[in-house]
């Protein structure tokens, strides 16, 4: 039998669609969510070195303050690349906010890229569970920050950051849990969103903000 979706009618003009019937039909849950937030859009960061500075200046920190430190750090350089990065003294880079844990990883992920450590021509070209692999060896990035690199930076479709604490408080609360769910119980609960994974972070980050 053919489901009535009229009271979603509005959902029909959003950009992911396709994705937004798909979860529906698949978790009940998730009809409210997409109702509520019927005009979230996809949480972006830019490609490559800027974009992992700027989800590394993220890490652990509300996104009001994070965003102010990344920006006092973007108005210090002419250009956005780990040249001009590396230019930026210690006291410089402390002034912005940034902590010396966060310098540290910065400066290492700067010149990993410098002397052709890492290429994002590579990496980019690499599956999910690859890319996640490499990325993580390069010291201060974590899985969290893989993860949102795939999501945000590149818009992989099926990526579902399981650390995170607003996607832990989001789905406490569309599930009704009594606690928030752990590591595992994040990743059982998001079996059957795939492939679209993705969707479902984007809409409960815009939930909880």
């Amino acid at each position: 039998m053919q489901k009535n979706y009229s009271h979603l009618k509005h959902l029909k003009s959003h950009p992911l669609k396709k994705e937004i019937f798909y979860l529906i039909e698949k978790d009940k849950d998730l009809e409210s969510l997409f109702l509520d937030n019927s005009n979230f859009r996809k949480f972006k960061r830019p490609k490559g070195f800027e974009g992992l500075i700027r989800l590394i200046t993220e890490q652990q920190l509300s996104v009001a303050s994070a965003k102010a430190i990344f920006f006092r750090i973007k108005k210090k350089l002419n250009r956005f690349n780990p040249e001009e990065f590396l230019k930026l003294s210690d006291t410089v880079l402390k002034e912005t906010g940034l902590s010396r844990q966060k310098i540290s990883y910065c400066r290492i992920l700067a010149e990993s890229i410098k002397h052709k450590e890492i290429s994002f021509y590579k990496l980019h070209r690499m599956s999910d569970e690859l890319l996640k692999e490499n990325l993580i060896k390069i010291k201060g990035i974590g899985e969290w920050t893989a993860e949102c690199y795939m999501l945000a930076s590149l818009d992989r479709p099926d990526i579902w950051p399981v650390k995170d604490l607003g996607l832990q408080i989001a789905i406490k609360k569309i599930k009704g849990f009594d606690a928030r769910p752990s590591e595992d119980e994040m990743r059982a609960i998001s079996e059957i969103w795939k492939p679209y994974r993705s969707t479902v972070a984007n809409v409960l980050w815009a939930s909880y903000d």
